[in-house]
């Protein structure tokens, strides 16, 4: 029994050596240790061995069962240390990000960021210190996954101190990032092949990057980290700053113009400025100072001088005129011409008096071009003598005689496809060339012309029906060449009352109702009663006149105005009340509105009470239906028909 003791503490002690030696996983350390020996005195010969699933048999692979709780022990606290749990066989490690075993860093290592203009997002990386089983103790990194957390800034356009947010995908109340799902290819169909699930790739940094933590692990927790915005320099800014400027006796404060990387920099708010000796003719200067997002400065230079006159030029048929400003201490003014832009200038005109800023040249050939451009100048007294100190000469401008604008007075529907313009004569014009279209702002085609001194046109073939709108130009032959003046502005045809008619029958006035059909249309406008509850109403109304109904009843319904659906309507076939012609209810162009209320005096009952009646129209409501083109039977001098709006007047 003592050889056979001893012997069994022999092998026992060799395999607690060899259990010592070997590596305890997260999932082993959390486990029961299944390991036990019984008494070498109970077991006689046939010692009885129990061992963990899968493991050899070989006695010197067993430890005792003190020694494997003791190892489960220690083991059990370094996973808690390291935060890991084993699940379903396989390892997930919790992470909290407010742990102070976690850091967030720059990538870059960079935790200064020089100002842009547009949001700066340095990029981060999350690593969790721990041991390294393969170097014993000494400490070693792991990343967490991007998949584990999301990352947010803040603060991080303008200069100061901006911040990087990191949460944990399992916090509470935090969307994860959204992951792929792992059925599917890129495209979104059934992935066709057999997917991996081999937990030592990804351990061996296979299935994920080496080294980094999955992102199926569970990670919860906040981590802000700071990094700071400086200004930009001023200096690096494009710049555009005058040379010059006109001297005017009082302090000159020139502006300029700041970008940064395309971006236009505001004063006040970017930078500052701030003029030096700007007041006496000489040389000045502007300090530039960065302010907010700028930091720095530069000062630049410019020259207060002797004013230079700002020319603008009109012209017409007899001469073109040139204007320009007062020029601060100027004794007088030269004026200079030329037929081109840059060259030959001689001089036209010379004045004497400051207060002399025009000149008209009546001389100029009709429908050339001219330049013109012009300096002032100062007397200055000097050793008894008086000389003429001069400016800088005036930018170039151009001009010409030329035609004036055609005014049209008048654009009357003469016939169902005719129309009469007139307009008043324009000086040096030998005829007029006239334009026409269906829309006021679509493309005019050429008319007519006239020409004699003629100052009225007519225009023939229009469409019946159509409403148009005309221009009108003035030309005058020089040589060989047409000189025209500048196009109208658009004039819209007018109808008498009688002759709106043309325009909603241009195929001719129906005679009976059947033929009246093809012409209504049936539209729902929105009413109200007198206590606001608002309802709709059915109208049959002219085709043409769908709008101006619709506007008009919208405008009523806006301001409130009740109307009572059983005493208002449009539409009826029927003659007038004199029974001798046909009532223009019959073409849908007219509404009566509340009849009850306003009476057609003479013919049917009721009063006209405004004011009293809530239902009585109102100026206001006439207004809004003389505004979309109606006439009020209110208005007529013979029979008063406050009911009666009309489209022609009748």
């Amino acid at each position: 029994m003592q050889r056979k003791g001893k012997k069994a503490g022999l092998i026992l002690m060799s395999l607690l050596l060899v259990l010592m030696s070997l590596p305890v996983t997260a999932a082993e350390a959390g486990k029961d240790t299944d390991v036990y020996v019984q008494d070498a005195d109970d077991q006689g010969e046939n010692d009885q061995i129990k061992l963990p699933d899968g493991q050899d048999t070989d006695a010197k692979d067993i430890n005792t069962e003190d020694e494997a709780a003791e190892a489960g022990e220690s083991d059990s606290k370094k996973a808690e240390d390291a935060d890991i749990t084993a699940q379903d066989g396989q390892e997930k490690s919790n992470y909290d990000l407010s742990s102070d075993q976690i850091t967030v860093r720059f990538t870059d290592a960079q935790a200064e960021h020089i100002y842009t203009g547009s949001q700066i997002t340095p990029e981060i990386e999350v690593v969790i210190a721990g041991e390294d089983p393969a170097e014993g103790d000494a400490l070693a990194e792991k990343v967490i996954g991007k998949g584990n957390y999301t990352v947010e800034y803040e603060n991080n356009i303008d200069a100061g101190e901006a911040s990087v947010i990191v949460t944990g995908k399992d916090e509470p109340g935090k969307d994860g990032p959204e992951e792929e799902d792992p059925g599917k290819d890129e495209s979104g169909n059934e992935d066709s092949q057999e997917k991996e699930d081999d937990p030592q790739k990804k351990a061996d940094g296979q299935g994920d990057k080496a080294g980094e933590a999955a992102a199926g692990d569970i990670c919860t927790g906040v981590k802000t980290v700071k990094f700071r915005i400086l200004p930009a320099d001023i200096t690096k800014c494009e710049l555009n700053a005058p040379k010059s400027a006109d001297y005017t006796g009082k302090q000159v404060k020139p502006d300029v113009k700041l970008e940064f990387e395309g971006k236009k920099l505001v004063s006040k708010k970017d930078y500052r400025l701030t003029y030096s000796n700007n007041i006496n003719k000489g040389t000045a200067g502007i300090q530039i100072e960065g302010i907010g997002n700028f930091t720095g400065s530069r000062t630049v230079k410019f020259t207060i001088r002797f004013g230079t006159p700002a020319i603008k030029v009109t012209s017409s048929y007899s001469q073109i005129k040139l204007k320009w400003q007062k020029v601060k201490d100027a004794s007088g003014y030269v004026l200079y011409r030329s037929t081109s832009p840059n060259s030959g200038f001689k001089k036209v005109k010379t004045y004497k008096s400051a207060s002399q800023t025009s000149y008209s040249d009546t001389k100029a050939m009709f429908g050339k071009t001219y330049y013109y451009k012009a300096r002032a100048y100062r007397n200055v007294r000097s050793k008894k003598k008086t000389k003429k100190e001069y400016g800088v000469w005036s930018a170039a401008v151009s001009g010409k005689k030329q035609l004036g604008t055609v005014k049209i007075a008048s654009a009357k529907c003469a016939s169902e496809t005719t129309a009469k313009l007139s307009w008043g004569k324009v000086t040096g014009a030998q005829g007029y060339e006239i334009y026409k279209c269906e829309t006021k702002n679509g493309t005019y085609t050429y008319a007519g012309k006239v020409s004699g001194g003629k100052v009225s046109y007519t225009a023939k073939k229009l469409k019946m029906g159509v409403k148009y709108y005309f221009k009108a130009k003035a030309f005058r032959k020089s040589g060989s060449k047409v000189h025209y003046g500048e196009f109208s502005a658009a004039k819209a045809e007018t109808f008498t009352d009688g002759q709106r008619l043309y325009f909603l029958f241009p195929e001719g006035i129906p005679t009976k109702k059947a033929e009246m059909e093809q012409y209504l249309v049936t539209i729902t406008v929105p009413i109200k009663d007198v206590n606001g509850v608002p309802s709709t109403k059915q109208l049959r109304v002219h085709k043409k006149l769908t709008k101006e109904f619709m506007d008009a009843f919208q405008d009523m319904y806006a301001v409130g105005f009740p109307v009572r659906a059983e005493d208002t309507d449009t539409y009826n076939w029927r003659s007038m009340a004199s029974g001798k012609n046909r009532s223009h209810h019959s073409y849908g162009c007219v509404v009566d509105l509340n009849w009850s209320s306003n009476p057609m005096i003479g013919v049917t009952e009721g009063k006209y009470q405004p004011g009293v009646d809530p239902y009585s129209v109102t100026p206001e409501v006439v207004a809004i239906w003389k505004k979309h083109g109606f006439f009020w039977g209110g208005d007529w001098k013979s029979s008063k028909d406050y009911m009666h709006f009309t489209y022609t007047n009748h």
